[in-house]
């Protein structure tokens, strides 16, 4: 499954809302994403939330793929965490520093992908290597080793 990656560092927002508009503006603005997707992201974060825990946490924000024209990877590295609620337990709330939103038009490419996501959350020294990145490429240079 091929997809694009876009990734955007030093992002400052209040909250996960904020975060979550931020990258499904960008994935419709680069034609990935259809009208509808926004909403339908933000909706289905508040009903099945995305954060999983990690040495620094993750969200992988996703929706229907019917909403997707063709698949990307919107990928958001914060300067303050945001708080979302745990995928296993939305009792409990994470702080969320990295955000991988998946854009992807086959039924079945998130359990792919969420495997891959997964190994990378294992790695605590990559995920602080995505934090540290001093530029796109050094982030893309950690993310595509899962990612791709």
């Amino acid at each position: 499954m091929s997809h694009s990656t876009l990734v955007y560092r030093d992002l400052n927002f209040g909250n996960s809302s904020e975060v979550l508009s931020f990258l499904a503006d960008k994935l419709k603005e680069e034609g990935f994403a259809k009208e509808g997707y926004k909403e339908a992201i933000l909706k289905r974060e508040v009903e099945y939330p995305t954060g999983l825990p990690a040495t620094i946490k993750i969200a992988i924000p996703h929706c229907d793929h019917t909403l997707v024209n063709e698949s990307a990877i919107a990928m958001g590295v914060l300067n303050n965490p945001v708080d979302f609620q745990a995928m296993d337990d939305p009792s409990i709330t994470l702080d969320v520093q990295i955000v991988i939103m998946l854009a992807l038009n086959e039924p079945h490419g998130h359990i792919e992908m969420l495997q891959k996501i997964i190994s990378l959350i294992q790695n605590a020294e990559d995920l602080k290597k995505i934090i540290e990145a001093k530029s796109d490429e050094s982030l893309l240079e950690v993310i595509n080793n899962y990612l791709n």
